[in-house]
């Protein structure tokens, strides 16, 4: 289980220090861990595992994670436009994922 104040630590040693970008990256993910942990802690516990009851079908054909019943019932064009946004940002603060993913993407 992670420990918040080892986050914390972390944070202040990479607060103090992060001038590349890998580090800010790094930085970036460490707020978001504690800001996480952060609030669990304010949730009730079935708050925090709650699903919902009633997928749309086309969700379920797919699956059943959070961003398949988010664009479910979007239009496409705009969802695609969405995802190469990310992607491109992806290819900029990751291109070892990126990679990962157009090569999954390529053996379709």
């Amino acid at each position: 289980m992670l420990d918040i104040r080892e986050i914390e630590y972390w944070i202040s040693k990479y607060e103090r220090e992060a001038d590349k970008l890998d580090q800010c990256v790094t930085l970036s993910a460490l707020y978001t861990i504690r800001d996480r942990l952060a609030g669990e802690g304010q949730r009730p516990p079935e708050e925090r595992r709650a699903v919902p009851q009633e997928l749309p079908l086309e969700a379920e054909q797919y699956g059943e994670t959070e961003f398949l019943r988010t664009v479910s019932r979007k239009d496409p064009g705009a969802a695609w436009t969405v995802m190469d946004e990310l992607m491109e940002t992806l290819q900029v603060m990751n291109p070892r994922i990126y990679a990962s993913v157009m090569r999954k993407l390529r053996i379709l």
